[in-house]
C-alpha cells in the first residue's frame, strides 16, 4: 500500500519543519534527548505488539558505536539548523545516498563508478550554491559553521546507514533500531534531561511540545515502523520514488509554516542536488537491471 510509504515521507519531510521550532525552546541536545526519551517506549510498544524478539547480547560493541552515530547525526544536523533553514537542510540532506554509496565502496568494497562520480560533483555544486547563497565571490560561507555541520550530518548517516546494513543482515531490522536508539537513550538522555532538559519542557509553551511529540513518536519510532512494512511490500525501485518527494515537503512546508521564502538560488540549487542523486543512482540501477 501507498500508505505505508507515503507517510513516513511525509513525516520526515515536517521533521525539519518540527526541528526548527523545537529549537526556538531546547538546545540541540535538550531536544535530541526528548525526542529519544519518546521514541524508545514507542518502539518497544510496537515490537511487543507485533512480536518481535530483541536479541541485545550479541554484537555490543556494534550496537554501541551505531548508538553514538545516531545521537552524532541528530546533533550535528540539530545544531546546523540553529541558523541553516529547513528548506535548505532538507535538500543538503538529500545527497546522503551518495555519501552513502562513497563510503560502501570505501569500507564494504561496493562498486562507485564514473556516474556516480558524475552525480556527486553535480550535486555538490548545489550543495555550496545553497550554502553561498548563491555568491561564491564572497567567501565567509566557507567559515558558515552551521551550514559545514549540516553537510556533514549526511556523513554521520551514512556511517550509520553502513552499521546499520551489517547488523540487518543478522538482525530483525525493528529490533536492532530499538536497541540502537536505547543506547544514547540510556547513556546520554536521562542526563541531559536532569541537568537542564526538564525544566526548560516544564515551561515550554504548546507548539514546543507538538514539536517535540512529532519528533520522537511520529518522525522516528512510527515512520521507522511504517517505513519497514513498506519495504516489504514493494520493489526498492519504487521505494527509492519516495524519498524525491520528502524535500519537497519540506519546501513546501517550511513556506507556509516558517514563512521561508523560496529564492531562485534555493530552486536551481535543489535543481542540481536532484539531478546528482538521480545520476549517481542510474548506475545502480542498470546493474540490478542486466
Amino acid at each position: 500500500m501507498v500508505f505505508f510509504l507515503f507517510v513516513p515521507v511525509l513525516f520526515w519531510g515536517l521533521s525539519y519543519i518540527a526541528i526548527k521550532v523545537g529549537l526556538r525552546y531546547l538546545t540541540p541536545v535538550e531536544l535530541i534527548s526528548a525526542r529519544l526519551l519518546l521514541a524508545a517506549p514507542t518502539l518497544y510498544i510496537i515490537l511487543k505488539i507485533k512480536k518481535i524478539p530483541i536479541d541485545w547480547r550479541s554484537d555490543k560493541l556494534l550496537y554501541l558505536l551505531s548508538g553514538a552515530v545516531i545521537f552524532l547525526h541528530f546533533f550535528v544536523m540539530a545544531a546546523g539548523m540553529e541558523t541553516v533553514s529547513a528548506t535548505d537542510t532538507s535538500w543538503i540532506l538529500t545527497t546522503a545516498p551518495i555519501f552513502i554509496a562513497l563510503l560502501s565502496w570505501f569500507f564494504l568494497k561496493e562498486p562507485f563508478g564514473w556516474m556516480p562520480t558524475v552525480g556527486l560533483i553535480v550535486a555538490m555544486t548545489g550543495v555550496l550554491l545553497l550554502m553561498s547563497d548563491g555568491d561564491f565571490s564572497r567567501f565567509g560561507w566557507l567559515k558558515s559553521v552551521n551550514d559545514w555541520l549540516v553537510f556533514s550530518s549526511n556523513i554521520t548517516w551514512a556511517v550509520y546507514t553502513i552499521f546499520a546494513r551489517i547488523i540487518t543482515r543478522r538482525h530483525n531490522s525493528m529490533a536492532a533500531t530499538f536497541i540502537m536508539v536505547m543506547v544514547p537513550t540510556i547513556l546520554i538522555a536521562p542526563w541531559v534531561m536532569i541537568r537542564s532538559g526538564f525544566a526548560r519542557l516544564m515551561v515550554m509553551p504548546f507548539e514546543g511540545w507538538v514539536a517535540v511529540v512529532f519528533l520522537g513518536i511520529f518522525c522516528l519510532a512510527m515512520a521507522f515502523w511504517l517505513w519497514t512494512e513498506g519495504l516489504s511490500r514493494h520493489t526498492a525501485a519504487k521505494v527509492g520514488v519516495y524519498l524525491y518527494v520528502e524535500p519537497l515537503i519540506t519546501t513546501l512546508g517550511a513556506m507556509v509554516l516558517l514563512n521561508e521564502k523560496l529564492t531562485v538560488v534555493t530552486l536551481i540549487g535543489a535543481a542540481a542536488i536532484f539531478a546528482g542523486v538521480y545520476l549517481s543512482s542510474l548506475e545502480k540501477k542498470q546493474r540490478v537491471s542486466t
